[in-house]
């Protein structure tokens, strides 16, 4: 949703049509960014049968590493107000896992977003997968600044936002981790920070 607004500011700028290759890239992510949309719509009206544990998931073997490339491909070419830098080394050997790929994409699109909001006005994302001890491993990092220890435990709850005094300055319902944990669970994947 954030990107959708920075995409909305960008083409709005009447000079926008004198580019018609940055339009197309434009139109081409406004296209996968609404299906994204559907699917965030559908996630929270099914936030209960989450919490249930009676997600429909549509399995496939999917391409971590390529959804990965799209992912990042997608985000790299929208103009924000932050400087965004995104570094990815996918060295998986095993990239092909068995799962949903709206849920997978939503779920890395969720981390990439709270790292993005979280961050000063330079942000760096990296991404990286590896394959060890029997298991594909994928990690996102930033240089946010971080999350108390104290708070890491509760961040995938429903609804939780980690306290900033008075004032939460970042705009947000506290859902995203907590998407991230049921569809994980629902997967039987391990989630780790």
């Amino acid at each position: 949703m954030f990107w959708l607004a920075v995409i909305q500011q960008v083409i709005s700028d009447p000079d926008i049509v004198n580019n018609p290759r940055r339009l197309a890239t434009y139109t081409e992510i406004i296209g996968e960014e609404i299906r994204r949309l559907n699917d965030q719509v559908e996630k929270v009206l099914n936030i209960s049968r989450l919490e249930k544990s009676q997600v429909d998931l549509k399995l496939d073997n999917i391409d971590i590493n390529e959804v990965v490339e799209q992912i990042v491909h997608n985000l790299s070419h929208v103009d924000t107000e932050k400087v965004i830098k995104y570094e990815t080394d996918l060295q998986s050997i095993k990239c092909i896992i068995h799962a949903d790929r709206v849920h997978f994409t939503n779920v890395v699109c969720n981390i990439i977003e709270n790292a993005t909001k979280y961050s000063g006005d330079e942000v760096t994302i990296k991404i990286s997968t590896t394959y060890q001890n029997n298991s594909t491993i994928i990690a996102i990092k930033d240089n946010g600044e971080g999350i108390e220890k104290k708070e890491l435990k509760k961040i995938f709850e429903k609804f939780y936002r980690v306290p900033k005094g008075d004032t939460h300055n970042v705009k947000g319902f506290g859902l995203g981790l907590f998407y991230v944990k049921q569809i994980a669970k629902a997967h039987g994947w391990k989630l780790d920070v």
